[in-house]
């Protein structure tokens, strides 16, 4: 890790950003705060920083790939949508109201893909529309048919996501002693799926529209018409959303009754650890070595600490954002959401 570490201070010390290079002319470069603003490789850049470190240091690809990971030098997608721009400067979701209460945000570009790959994702409309709940079998397309497309990569490339919402609850209500904790929040955010699959004969690769493309999470389900709570829903089948919030999909819950819009910034990495039981062992062991799980203190789903979810996203998956609110008087106002999805080349 030292070894690591020593290359990627070098390697940081000759890189210049060329976005703060130019901002300021008073400022050395030398003592340009790359902290406050990280330079964001492209692919190309990511494939020539590759080819000099294994020309200039003789290195093998194993030791590479560890140094662009130690370095997190990834290129990146950004998905944002910010609802200042509407009429009314805010989304809003309200519990208690079946066509409110699950709101799809947004979707990202497929997983490995710096452009859009289809119609389908060049227009606005269509980031922000959910797809039609339909029973699919899982037959995905394999990943050679993906890699023809864009630059050889792994197949499951995901390094990192970064999740920043900005938004806020209702402002009041609450059982006692929850205001303003995490405890008892009916208002969050969940994370979604999609995934190309082989529809039906002759399709024999991925269109990156609703042909191909399928919702894995949220799960698709049956409607059951003769139950009463189950007749306004139109078609045979719907997503199956959960009342209360799943531990390993819960992006992020607002604090109870805080009427100010806050950010909330939510990072998932490959390469995290925690465990999703409410208390786990350090190895010192007695009671002195049990750590309690520090995630639904900030307001997190218990089990999206892991790195599961990013580990096993495969190239050209979707990442989406559903917004929630649960039970009358609840309501989850959004201000802007943007979504940064870092993958390996």
């Amino acid at each position: 890790m030292e070894f690591l570490s020593s290359i990627f201070k070098t390697l940081t010390l000759n890189m210049v950003n060329p976005l703060s290079a130019g901002d300021s002319a008073t400022k050395d470069q030398d003592v340009i705060d790359r902290t406050a603003n990280p330079y964001q490789p492209t692919a190309m850049e990511v494939i020539f920083v590759r080819a000099m470190l294994e020309k200039a240091l003789q290195l093998p690809p194993e030791i590479i790939n560890s140094i662009i990971d130690h370095a997190e030098y990834w290129p990146h997608t950004s998905t944002l949508i910010d609802y200042s721009d509407w009429p009314q400067t805010q989304r809003v979701v309200n519990g208690g109201d079946p066509s409110s209460e699950n709101t799809f945000l947004l979707r990202t570009l497929p997983l490995g893909f710096v452009k859009p790959p289809s119609s389908f994702f060049k227009h606005d409309r269509n980031r922000e529309t959910p797809l039609e709940p339909i029973p699919r079998e899982l037959k995905e397309f394999p990943v050679d048919t993906y890699q023809s497309l864009i630059a050889p990569t792994l197949s499951h490339p995901c390094r990192k996501i970064k999740f920043t919402i900005v938004s806020h609850d209702q402002g009041w209500g609450g059982e006692r002693g929850t205001r303003r904790t995490y405890n008892g929040s009916y208002t969050w955010f969940d994370v979604g799926l999609e995934r190309c699959l082989q529809t039906k004969d002759g399709i024999d690769k991925p269109t990156f529209d609703p042909q191909t493309l399928s919702t894995l999470i949220p799960k698709v389900r049956e409607v059951n018409h003769e139950d009463d709570r189950e007749r306004h829903v139109q078609g045979t089948h719907s997503f199956d959303f959960p009342l209360h919030a799943e531990e390993d999909t819960m992006i992020q819950c607002n604090e109870v009754a805080n009427g100010e819009f806050h950010q909330y910034e939510v990072e998932w990495k490959w390469t995290d650890d925690t465990s999703s039981a409410d208390y786990f062992d350090t190895g010192y062991g007695c009671e002195e070595g049990l750590v309690e799980n520090p995630l639904p203190k900030i307001g997190r789903g218990r089990a999206t600490g892991d790195g599961k979810f990013v580990r096993d996203l495969k190239l050209g998956d979707v990442v989406t954002v559903w917004a929630k609110a649960r039970f009358g008087g609840w309501t989850n106002y959004i201000k802007r959401i943007q979504v940064d999805v870092y993958w390996v080349v």
